[in-house]
């Protein structure tokens, strides 16, 4: 336990998310513990997989050919989505940002000996994030509902529009239903009404949700991912 109490918890992360984030990296920095140190594998590859063929479909439904994108992977922790984008869609470039500092540098020296991989320490939910490219893809899986912060949520979700190229997607983590509603220490998960909101407000709209059956899975309550694209207007 990184807090003696929930009520504790609670307040660290919305003092400092990113240090918060910080404490979790150092600690759990694999792609089964960082979600749930209560999960079983086979649960968090039943996650990772359904989720993938997600993207994989909305990619097919977007573009003729998915391989050799541009891609941004917003909030890269421990490097699940990098692998999965480099190695199974052959990403022509690849840029992830996390504001954690030790997820950065873990990755960085990871990938030193990739000329077509960089990782910036970036914060989306804030106005001068510092991305110089504009990408055919930006995926943030698991990042987005942690921004728990409405106004922060605002700014990140304006910054992937102004990180899409004009025929660029963004594929989106969350649940998607009908209420907003916030789950434990750090999560906050709005509603499609609110994104669809949010998004006209960038510029943007929704291309497509894709609802999974859980519950094939297992029986952990958790972070299990629902995923939405949009595109700009």
């Amino acid at each position: 336990m990184l807090y003696k109490t929930r009520a504790e918890a609670y307040q660290a992360y919305r003092n400092a998310p990113d240090n918060f984030f910080e404490q979790y990296h150092d600690k759990w920095f694999n792609e089964k513990d960082l979600i749930s140190p209560d999960w079983t594998w086979f649960e968090t590859r039943y996650h990772y997989n359904l989720v993938e063929n997600g993207i994989i479909d909305i990619l097919r439904e977007r573009y003729s050919d998915i391989t050799g994108k541009c891609v941004l992977d917003v909030g890269a922790g421990t490097g699940h989505w990098v692998d999965f984008y480099l190695d199974c869609l052959e990403s022509g470039q690849l840029t992830g940002i996390d504001f954690s500092r030790s997820s950065v540098s873990a990755l960085t020296e990871r990938y030193s000996g990739y000329k077509n991989v960089s990782f910036q320490r970036e914060d989306i939910s804030v106005r001068n994030t510092d991305l110089d490219k504009r990408f055919d893809v930006v995926n943030a899986i698991g990042v987005m509902f942690h921004i728990v912060d409405d106004h922060c949520w605002e700014l990140a979700v304006e910054n992937i529009v102004q990180s899409l190229k004009k025929d660029g997607i963004a594929i989106i983590g969350g649940e998607f239903g009908r209420e907003t509603r916030e789950l434990g220490v750090m999560r906050r998960h709005r509603s499609l009404d609110d994104w669809e909101a949010v998004l006209k407000r960038a510029g943007a709209e929704v291309s497509g949700v894709k609802y999974f059956d859980w519950f094939k899975g297992g029986t952990n309550d958790g972070l299990k991912n629902n995923l939405l694209a949009f595109v700009r207007k």
